[in-house]
């Protein structure tokens, strides 16, 4: 039988860094992703600002553009821009990861699975430049 102390020994824990998940590109990647959810949120409240500004009138929204054409509006709005497009590309990744269709029995190859999503994200992106061009 074990005897008592009154000073138990404590478990090892090794330190470990706050930036861990820099050593590993798995890591570094999901970091990111998640990072890149604050940009979704950018783009969202700049879209309202945006509703906003045209149901103010051709004033309003001639200041929102304004505001739009400063460079410092246009280098977030790119570094914004791509951490959205790596959100697309990380989120339609992992739909074959939480998903699991079936064809016949026999499960679908990622490809098949994600690919959908890649030809959504297509379509919407030509009907998007479609209005924003004036295309008829």
């Amino acid at each position: 039988m074990a005897a008592y102390s009154e000073f138990p020994p404590r478990e090892y824990r090794s330190e470990i860094s706050n930036w861990w998940w820099l050593g590993r590109w798995r890591y570094l990647k999901f970091i990111l992703r998640e990072f890149s959810s604050l940009f979704v949120a950018y783009f969202l409240v700049v879209t309202v600002i945006q509703v906003g500004a045209a149901a103010g009138g051709p004033e309003a929204y001639a200041a929102f553009q304004d505001w739009m054409r400063e460079p410092l509006m246009i280098v977030i709005n790119i570094i914004a821009l791509l951490f959205l497009i790596l959100h697309a590309v990380t989120w339609s990744n992992l739909v074959p990861k939480a998903v699991f269709p079936r064809r016949r029995g026999v499960r679908l190859s990622e490809l098949t699975t994600a690919l959908p999503s890649y030809i959504l994200w297509l379509v919407a992106t030509v009907v998007v430049a479609g209005f924003i061009m004036g295309w008829k």
